[in-house]
């Protein structure tokens, strides 16, 4: 048996851009051993295995491997295939938005998909409810982990300390006081892989205020070598659960809805624009993730 397989790049519409993720549009008949041995072969951070289903609680089961193992949800993972299904014609729509349901480990969440003149222009999905699940008490380990000077994290004007976050995966996030400091983490890939399996987290979210460019309200960095990814050039799920955090924390000035843009990859040589949109209120809050993407080949896997 042979599957067809894309590789997408998500947060980004030019090919060496965004973040790569393996798609199988349809991956009925594939077993666990198998999902995995296709992740390894692809050799991505993540590789999609989307299952139509034909009940009423969703239209999709989506399952999500690293190289290594299955993880519960994958942001950038989950715009590649909703992108890749609109491109190739299974899902339709022409200047409107087509809502559908994907079952994840992290649970039954809604995918926006936004069409203009017949073609998908953009995805966005709706993540976890954001759960806040301990603070960092030994700062220093962490810095010392990450390569910078405990000097270094916070942000200027804000008590903030890192945080671990989850809106389908649990991130620590780690305030940086400036770009440049960002620039300069350089983890201890081993050790924080052992950290991040001590805490049962899959890594290290590090951000500021400051950023590349204007449009941007955030540059971002992502670590998480546990799960078989040392850096990451965009991530979903993490950005998600960081405009949870700014948001209560107070960082960020909301009332019902704030749309803000951050700015990933820039140091890997792989731009990524992911857009983050927080509705609701700040005790009931909604977090939608999302951006465009490039479907850049299309191969068969091997048999199995």
């Amino acid at each position: 048996m042979k599957k067809v397989i894309y590789q997408v790049n998500a947060f980004s519409d030019v090919p060496f851009g965004g973040n790569p993720a393996g798609v199988v549009p349809n991956a009925i008949g594939l077993n666990a051993s198998h999902m995995l041995a296709i992740s390894k072969e692809m050799n991505l951070s993540e590789t999609a295995f989307i299952f139509p289903l034909e009940d009423e609680v969703a239209d999709y089961e989506v399952k999500f491997f690293t190289p290594t193992q299955e993880v519960d949800l994958c942001g950038h993972a989950t715009i590649a295939s909703f992108f890749t299904l609109a491109s190739k014609g299974v899902i339709t729509g022409i200047d409107n938005v087509k809502i559908v349901k994907q079952k994840t480990k992290a649970g039954i969440l809604p995918v926006e998909l936004y069409f203009k003149d017949n073609k998908i222009h953009s995805v966005m999905m709706t993540q976890a409810k954001p759960k806040f699940l301990f603070n960092v008490k030994n700062v220093s380990e962490l810095a010392e982990i990450m390569g910078i000077n405990v000097t270094d994290i916070g942000i200027e004007g804000y008590s903030l300390i890192p945080q671990a976050v989850s809106t389908g995966l649990t991130d620590i996030m780690l305030p940086i006081k400036s770009l440049s400091a960002l620039k300069s983490i350089n983890p201890n890939y081993d050790s924080l892989a052992q950290y991040s399996n001590k805490l049962n987290i899959i890594g290290v979210h590090a951000f500021t205020l400051e950023t590349e460019e204007e449009s941007s309200a955030l540059a971002c960095r992502n670590f998480a070598p546990a799960a078989g990814i040392d850096e990451e050039a965009a991530t979903g799920t993490s950005n998600g659960a960081l405009g949870a955090y700014l948001v209560k924390n107070n960082v960020l000035e909301f009332e019902d809805n704030l749309t803000i843009i951050c700015e990933q990859g820039y140091y890997m040589n792989r731009p990524s624009k992911i857009t983050v949109r927080l509705e609701g209120s700040k005790d009931d809050l909604t977090v939608k993730v999302g951006g465009s993407a490039i479907i850049v080949s299309s191969r068969f896997t091997s048999e199995v």
